[in-house]
């Protein structure tokens, strides 16, 4: 298979655990930590959620997915084996970072916590599974 759809696959695969952590972090939030709304109002359309939930699929499944393949060896662990589910964490790790900078919102104080732990958990997820599924894909 050609590595590049291993990895739009994989973008798909990751994606949807991506998405089923933010649901999760909805719910109990009850709506205070938007993803998709923090999304539209990072590309300037604040009324639109439906486009940020666009942006966001399209960009974790065809466009991180291709740098993942990109960089791949440039994330390696030197000390050890080069484990595809390391890459992807660290490459995840890296996103969350990203993601800090440039795409958080207005979160209120109560809710900084609960943010910060469930966007790192949905990267870490995001690159984990990025990474195992484009290694098993091979």
């Amino acid at each position: 298979m050609n590595r590049f759809l291993r990895a739009i696959s994989a973008g798909v695969a990751a994606t949807t655990v991506m998405m089923l952590v933010f649901l999760f972090s909805q719910v109990q939030t009850r709506s205070q930590l938007g993803a998709p709304e923090a999304i539209a109002r990072f590309v300037g359309m604040p009324e639109h959620h439906v486009v940020g939930f666009a942006v966001f699929s399209a960009v974790g499944i065809l466009v991180w997915p291709v740098v993942f393949v990109a960089v791949r060896d440039r994330v390696a662990d030197r000390r050890g084996p080069r484990d595809p589910t390391v890459q992807g964490l660290v490459f995840g790790g890296v996103l969350w970072v990203l993601f800090l900078v440039l795409g958080t919102g207005q979160v209120s104080w109560p809710f900084v916590i609960l943010y910060l732990f469930f966007t790192l958990t949905g990267h870490l997820a995001y690159g984990f599974v990025l990474g195992y599924v484009y290694e098993r894909l091979a």
